[in-house]
């Protein structure tokens, strides 16, 4: 990945759009005793932060630009911002990348001392685990996340029945589950629809092919999150899985890591991390009275934070919002996975020319509250939960005017496979525009949070020009745009959509799906192919205009799937359809029309060519 030119050009624009603003500077060869300059700068930007507050307590004059120079700044908790630490109507302060330099705060602990414990496999010794004050469920080996030690290793085990409760226990077939010895530490990750289950193994009785779970799968009132016979489910953490190049493995008890490592890997290079910090390493936290203003992060990079569900247990609802009741007894859905950058009541904030990679929460959510923030030219990938996130749910202090924009989203759903690259709660002029979505378990973005067509906050959100593809590799009923709600003014407008494939589950998965009470949107221009089931799919939505798109259907697949809606209020307007073959070339006369669609989709220069877009 070219992250040294995203950050070198990001930090360089700062530097060159903040010229004759006050500079501090930070370096992880300083000290915080320095007096934060260029060639005496601080060591922390907690250091950093202070002397911030004291100029923005004697009222800005002009610009602050605190510059990191290159280096990974640790952070064992996250920095929180409040209203004293940002800037003015007029003035801003901002946290910049030098020129030319790769910053990243980390939050994850190096672990060192590994030796080579004989059949292939590479251990080190962690005593904060055997005593209990560190868990980690993710790794990252040379800059790449590990594989936690699953079985099987490729696809998945099937539930043969469900349990008397069909939430606590299942019978499996003979020899997908054994009695190891460390079943205390395996972790059963189980997979509905649309969303997961992660639960720890309690106990297997292999004469009669049942285990037994420490919590409960789904939620306590969602009988379609219930163990059902079929469904997909694998194991991850036992010693006894560690059987592939490039797993690990963690022995809580015996506080031992252990890793099988890929060819090529020598023992004395290996550069192994672990998060440590829980949850965002920044935290923007103003309140109505007291927003956060004008506070810009830009061409930094945030990595190796983590998410760890109360008593191990995650009971996933929709785009990585689940139960927030103890183990068994949750129903509702409040809880969202974090995000590794993370604000409230914020106006006009901005994380620009970053990275969020290498971390068990979501990428980045300006949330409750916020005002004209924007993520721009960023690259967020290889996240555990959902990439960018907008808004709240619920109907009092709602997000407006922020926007997404030329950025390269990727492998979100590490580990709550229930993701969506850009989550947009009830939110209003939201922009989602001119970003590259791909390689995803789930939707590629979701808009709305209400499942009925009655009035809600959301209205004039904008979903554009973005080019998403390779979704919905793991879970089912999604799509490349998922919507919901009534949503007056807005536009699903110029996105290019393709290898959707089918569902696993039982629901269809489409181009896009248009859910529950999905209404007053328009839905044009789009170009959508390569989609095994139908390109559009409407589900109790009421009125909505498909105008003008291009929608190539496979043999015998409707152009549109409606579910419980009435044909006659979905208004169609000069839409082109085609048949063809998924996976073969598009007929020749549409090429020249899918190839405009597709140039002008994703991200715009410069952007394009700081962000590696690879061959996608």
């Amino acid at each position: 990945m070219r992250s040294d030119i995203v950050l070198a050009w990001g930090a360089a624009m700062v530097i060159s759009m903040n010229a004759g603003a006050a500079e501090l500077h930070v370096a992880p060869g300083g000290s915080d005793a320095a007096a934060g300059t260029k060639t005496a700068p601080y060591a922390s930007l907690q250091r950093a932060q202070q002397a911030v507050r004291k100029l923005t307590a004697a009222g800005l004059k002009e610009d602050v630009t605190v510059v990191l120079h290159g280096g990974t700044y640790r952070l064992a908790e996250a920095l929180v911002f409040d209203a004293n630490d940002g800037g003015t109507e007029k003035h801003s302060v901002t946290y910049a990348a030098a020129p030319g330099d790769s910053a990243a705060l980390s939050g994850g602990r190096e672990i060192a001392g590994w030796r080579d414990a004989g059949g292939g496999v590479w251990s080190a010794a962690v005593p904060d685990v055997k005593a209990g004050k560190w868990r980690f469920d993710e790794l990252f080996v040379n800059g790449r996340r590990a594989v936690r030690a699953r079985q099987p290793n490729d696809g998945y085990c099937r539930v043969v029945r469900a349990g008397p409760d069909k939430r606590t226990s299942f019978a499996f077939k003979a020899g997908d589950v054994k009695a190891w010895p460390d079943i205390a530490d395996v972790e059963v990750v189980y997979l509905h629809d649309w969303a997961i289950s992660r639960v720890p193994a309690k106990a297997v009785d292999e004469a009669a092919a049942t285990l037994a779970l420490a919590g409960a799968i789904g939620n306590s009132n969602r009988p379609y999150w219930v163990i059902q016979p079929g469904e997909r489910y694998f194991l991850e953490n036992s010693a006894a899985f560690l059987d592939a190049p490039g797993e690990w493995q963690l022995d809580a008890k015996a506080g031992l890591l252990r890793y099988r490592p890929l060819a090529g890997e020598k023992l004395g290079s290996l550069h192994v991390v672990a998060p440590a910090a829980a949850g965002p390493l920044i935290v923007l936290a103003g309140r109505a009275d007291r927003p956060v203003r004008n506070l810009y992060f830009r061409g930094l990079a945030v990595r190796h934070c983590a998410y760890l569900p109360p008593d191990r247990r995650y009971a996933g609802g929709q785009a990585c919002w689940h139960a927030s009741g103890p183990a068994g007894t949750g129903s509702d859905l409040r809880r969202a996975v974090p995000a590794a950058v993370e604000a409230q009541f914020a106006d006009g904030c901005r994380f620009e020319a970053g990275r969020v990679e290498h971390v068990g929460t979501s990428g980045v959510w300006f949330g409750r509250g916020c005002r004209g923030c924007a993520v721009v030219g960023c690259t967020v990938a290889d996240v555990g939960g959902n990439g960018v996130m907008i808004g709240a749910p619920g109907h009092s202090d709602n997000a407006a005017g922020n926007s997404v924009t030329d950025c390269l989203i990727e492998r979100c759903g590490q580990r709550f496979f229930g993701a969506v690259g850009v989550w947009v709660g009830m939110t209003q002029r939201t922009t989602v525009a001119h970003n590259e979505i791909r390689r995803l378990p789930y939707s590629g973005v979701s808009v709305g949070w209400q499942w009925n067509p009655q009035p809600t906050p959301c209205r004039e959100n904008v979903v554009e020009n973005n080019h998403i593809h390779h979704v919905m590799g793991t879970l089912s009923d999604g799509g490349g745009i998922y919507t919901l709600g009534r949503q007056g003014g807005s536009a699903l407008r110029g996105n290019v959509i393709h290898d959707v494939p089918v569902n696993a589950g039982r629901a269809e998965s489409n181009g896009m799906f248009l859910d529950e009470g999905t209404s007053d949107f328009v839905i044009e221009d789009n170009v959508i192919y390569g989609v095994v089931r139908s390109p559009l799919r409407f589900h109790k939505a009421t009125t909505n205009l498909v105008k003008g798109n291009l929608l190539v259907c496979g043999k015998g697949t409707p152009r549109i799937r409606y579910n419980a809606t009435d044909a006659k209020n979905i208004a169609q307007q000069g839409n082109t359809v085609v048949e063809a073959a998924v996976g073969a070339a598009p007929p020749a006369d549409l090429r020249s029309r899918i190839g405009a669609a597709a140039s002008r989709a994703g991200p715009r220069a410069p952007w394009r060519a700081a962000i590696d877009l690879g061959n996608d």
